[in-house]
């Protein structure tokens, strides 16, 4: 057995036995730490990507793939314990996953998304009036399908990461020597963890993005990797330029993942003052490990529907002007602006406001990893 499958077995173990209300191994179906890393953009095979199946009332409840699909695998609930048959509870045509009449597959309605009433912690002011279902935890997660299918190959526009090499020279070596890595968190409540599947308690409790790049770092180095994620929900870069010292700068990491603004851009705080609060926290770390190294992450977008779509998309340019030796950037702004050339907000989304789901966190993990693996990235 490989050290990869020893790794991702232990590690989905342990997993399960500290989540809340854990499962036994056999619930986890088809999900595994391999599949789950595998590059969306590198295959013609796409696995478990997450749709939201809606109705408007008069059509049955659709959704759009990423890809047009060659063919559909399988198509299963978000848990991965559950699976839709084809002609029973669904069919794929004109480019359209749709619900057959009777199905057992969730879905939600029009109505359901766009709630005409103000319900405190289930919505949100809408853009032009009314109001955006809005719903933390597991309840989106719980009513999304995933899909995997074959496709064409190459059909991937946007991001793609380019293996850092030379570019995180320190990191890198230590990970190739087999030497101890040890990686801090920074960030918001995207980094923390929300609404990933491992984060709110539900099957198949996906890691969020930060620790499940640190265990595929893990199934391919010998390193003895720490990981410690001392991001905080509901802050801003301006918290980490005051926070960082103690958070960040004392642990002295070899590798610092930033993960801000998200909040900044709903605040609609400048680019260049969100970049200058980013450089703040990068100096404070320097001056006591001029050695350490950085991977910038920008955020995913808001609901373009809610106020709370801002400056989001502008941090990412921001960000790579800082990109050099010892400092790498992943902009998940763009990767996201490119999903939404072919796919709604709420396929992806884990509470339709601003958080992302499994499959969001999957692209997060992976164009982190790209950076740091030379192999099938």
């Amino acid at each position: 057995m490989s050290r990869c499958t020893v790794r991702c077995l232990l590690f989905f173990t342990i997993v399960s036995v500290v989540a809340a209300g854990s499962a036994a191994p056999s619930e986890r179906d088809d999900y595994s730490l391999e599949n789950t890393m595998i590059p969306f953009w590198a295959t013609e095979r796409m696995i478990n990507e997450s749709v939201l199946m809606v109705s408007n009332g008069i059509e049955p409840p659709k959704a759009r793939l990423l890809f047009p699909a060659i063919k559909i695998l399988l198509v299963k609930n978000a848990g991965l314990d559950k699976t839709y048959k084809e002609g029973v509870d669904w069919v794929y045509s004109n480019d359209t996953l749709s619900l057959l009449p009777g199905s057992s597959a969730p879905s939600l309605t029009m109505k359901e998304m766009y709630p005409v009433e103000k319900k405190t912690g289930w919505t949100f002011p809408k853009r032009g009036g009314g109001f955006v279902r809005f719903q933390e935890g597991h309840y989106f997660h719980d009513r999304q399908l995933v899909v995997t299918y074959t496709h064409k190959k190459g059909l991937w526009n946007g991001p793609v990461p380019k293996y850092a090499g030379t570019k995180l020279p320190i990191t890198l070596s230590k990970l190739k020597k087999g030497l101890p890595v040890k990686i801090v968190l920074f960030g918001d409540s995207i980094i923390k963890g929300g609404n990933a599947s491992g984060f709110t308690g539900a099957l198949p409790r996906i890691p969020p993005f930060g620790e499940l790049f640190v265990e595929y770092l893990r199934s391919v180095y010998a390193s003895t990797i720490t990981v410690e994620n001392t991001a905080k929900g509901g802050t801003t870069s301006s918290w980490g330029v005051k926070e960082v010292h103690g958070r960040v700068t004392m642990k002295k990491p070899d590798l610092v993942v930033l993960a801000f603004g998200m909040n900044d851009g709903t605040g609609n705080i400048k680019p260049d003052h969100f970049l200058k609060n980013i450089q703040a926290m990068m100096q404070d770390i320097k001056e006591v490990n001029p050695q350490a190294e950085f991977i910038l992450v920008a955020p995913i977008l808001a609901n373009p529907e809610s106020f709370f779509a801002g400056q989001q998309v502008h941090y990412g340019p921001k960000l790579k002007t800082l990109a050099g030796i010892g400092v790498q950037v992943v902009d998940m702004g763009a990767v996201h602006q490119e999903l939404l050339k072919r796919k709604h907000f709420r396929d992806m989304t884990g509470n339709n406001i601003n958080h992302p789901n499994d499959f969001l966190h999957r692209w997060y993990s992976q164009q982190i990893t790209g950076l740091l693996v030379d192999k099938n990235f």
